[in-house]
């Protein structure tokens, strides 16, 4: 199988100057004993990864443990202070800003937490809506996002509005949207507090 997304030697580093601090880590020093010295907080550490086509791959942790920054990484939402992340081969650090957004919207995928869910649209409406923006004909929208609906169980439910279903149900739709773009990279903040990656 092919690797769809890999990550070499991965770090962020909050604050200013943040070159400051791999002195210490090069010592071995603790996160604590950097922020310390420094004032700079070790958000990701040394972080590699390969994950293969068709491969889910989870981030377990503590809270704090940088679950949230690693998937943000992944997505450039912020900028590594160190190392790679390829997206098919690619180093997403190293693109402009316009070939960033191609990937954002033909390779990943996010489900948020709040869901994120329009209350005045319907279940069907909200799982197309992006491919509404991306100005996808109506027909082949309605059909990618039935079949989405389908893949997540909530069919029945294409003509329900967010405020009629669970909690969990609305996080499926949010699922759901991510699905109908066949996405390379799929990140969902799942209930036990770790992050899926499916590729």
């Amino acid at each position: 199988m092919a690797i769809k997304l890999e990550v070499k030697n991965l770090y962020k580093i909050f604050g200013e100057h943040p070159q400051r601090a791999f002195k210490y880590i090069e010592k071995g020093l603790s996160k604590e004993q950097i922020l310390e010295k420094t004032g700079l907080s070790l958000g990701v550490k040394d972080a590699s990864l390969a994950i293969e086509e068709g491969e889910i791959f989870v981030i377990m942790g503590l809270s704090g443990s940088g679950k949230s920054t690693m998937v943000r990484l992944l997505n450039r939402l912020i900028e590594p202070t160190r190392g790679q992340v390829l997206i098919d081969g690619v180093d997403i650090a190293k693109i402009s800003d316009a070939e960033l957004r191609e990937v954002r919207r033909k390779k990943i995928a996010m489900v948020f937490q709040s869901f994120a869910l329009m209350p005045h649209m319907t279940v069907l409406d909200n799982t197309a809506f992006g491919m509404e923006l991306a100005g996808i004909a109506a027909q082949e929208r309605r059909e990618k996002a039935l079949d989405a609906l389908r893949q997540v169980g909530l069919e029945n439910y294409a003509h329900a509005y967010p405020d009629e279903l669970s909690g969990g149900m609305r996080q499926r739709v949010g699922l759901a949207r991510a699905l109908r773009w066949q996405s390379t990279l799929i990140s969902y903040p799942a209930r036990w507090q770790s992050t899926l990656i499916s590729y």
